[in-house]
């Protein structure tokens, strides 16, 4: 694959998101190359200026570059890099992404897979080995066009959903399900997935911005409705690169805060809290980690479990609401989002009716998983239909 860094005596990425761009250094041409061929789709258009000032994003990788250490800047703020698993896990790039989707403000960003067919728009979403991509795969395979296996990029202007076309990253396990595993062979890899551009899975299946018809919610049939919305009195995990006592005895102080529990998920210290305040209990650890330079590289809003995909697949028709509740659970950005602050007042209602207007007539299914034939036959059927 052809390098996209701008210049080898710079080493500089330039990517544009919507009406943001990123502005990426590194003196790794390694990071900048396996950052590019995931956003490869994503080059700056030099013609075409953003609306809003870039994200200046550096990571010095060397411990005897000019800081004496591994450091990542971010907008101007030092962080230093004390484990170099945060650069081998890809945690650096999350933390850049995590920026950018929190600074877009033209799209409405949900986590969900999107694919569209004669003019129908269909999001997929679901939590994570849910199968979400692995059927936006197979759609793909089956004759959909692509627009993003990750962020469902809603117009705020046009009500249309657009491509945001990041390589579709596939472990060697979901290849051999879906009959490709030899596109595994001189892929690049990723924290044990493949980076695959749409192109390779089908020719020409990248789409255009279509409106939204469709909305499929896809779910563990082990897990009640109930069971995910819960109690008043919710779990929070947030991962972490580290923790000291005095950390925890900050967060332990955090009002709002019944109960805390320390494990250890990917190898990294994970803080799982009980609360019935989450959004104002995430703010004030998300203010500790910031004050004591500790990245926070994960938040879990709920203990997630993983669907064993051997029951039958059944598609049925959801309330509008529903889905509404369950997009924003995957609302891009957060509590940090430019979008709710600085456009919707960082108000949950208007970000509730902004959803609404922007869904508009779509209509909402929940798909219970199963076999990936079948929950690609029901799609297939329904927008068949």
């Amino acid at each position: 694959m052809k390098s996209l860094v701008t210049s080898l005596s710079t080493q500089q990425l330039i990517l544009r998101f919507f009406d943001l761009e990123a502005h990426i250094q590194s003196d790794s041409r390694t990071c900048l190359d396996l950052f590019a061929s995931m956003y490869r789709r994503f080059q700056a258009i030099p013609e075409r200026s953003p609306v809003q000032p870039p994200i200046e994003f550096e990571v010095q990788t060397r411990p005897d570059a000019a800081w004496g250490a591994p450091r990542m800047v971010l907008n101007g703020c030092e962080w230093s890099l004390h484990d170099q698993r945060l650069i081998e896990d890809g945690y650096v790039y999350e933390i850049l992404m995590n920026a950018v989707l929190a600074g877009v403000r033209s799209h409405f960003l949900i986590h969900a897979g999107v694919v569209s067919y004669d003019d129908q728009g269909i999001l997929l979403a679901a939590d994570s080995r849910h199968g979400k991509t692995t059927l936006t795969a197979e759609l793909v395979r089956r004759g959909c066009a692509f627009l993003s296996d990750d962020v469902a990029a809603l117009g705020r202007a046009d009500r249309r959903v657009h491509p945001f076309p990041r390589s579709l990253r596939l472990r060697p396990g979901t290849l051999d399900l879906l009959g490709c595993s030899e596109l595994a062979v001189g892929a690049p890899f990723w924290i044990g997935k493949a980076i695959l551009d749409t192109e390779e899975l089908r020719p020409y299946s990248l789409g255009e911005a279509v409106a939204i018809s469709h909305i499929i919610i896809l779910h563990d049939p082990a897990v009640t409705w109930e069971d995910m919305v819960g109690s008043s009195e919710r779990e929070l995990g947030v991962l972490v690169d580290r923790v000291d006592t005095g950390f925890l005895t900050a967060v332990r102080r955090i009002d709002g805060v019944t109960e805390m529990h320390t494990d250890i998920d990917r190898g990294y210290p994970l803080l799982r809290l009980r609360t019935a305040r989450r959004a104002a209990v995430l703010a004030q650890v998300e203010a500790l980690c910031q004050a004591q330079q500790i990245w926070v590289l994960d938040i879990i809003k709920r203990r997630e479990s993983h669907p064993k995909f051997n029951r039958p697949a059944r598609l049925e028709t959801i309330p509008t609401s529903k889905a509404i509740v369950e997009l924003l659970r995957r609302f891009q950005g957060g509590y940090s989002s430019a979008l709710l602050h600085e456009e919707l007042e960082g108000s949950s209602v208007h970000l509730f009716r902004e959803l609404a207007a922007l869904i508009g007539q779509a209509k909402c299914y929940r798909l219970s998983v199963g076999p990936l034939h079948e929950m690609a036959d029901l799609v297939c059927g329904m927008v068949n239909a």
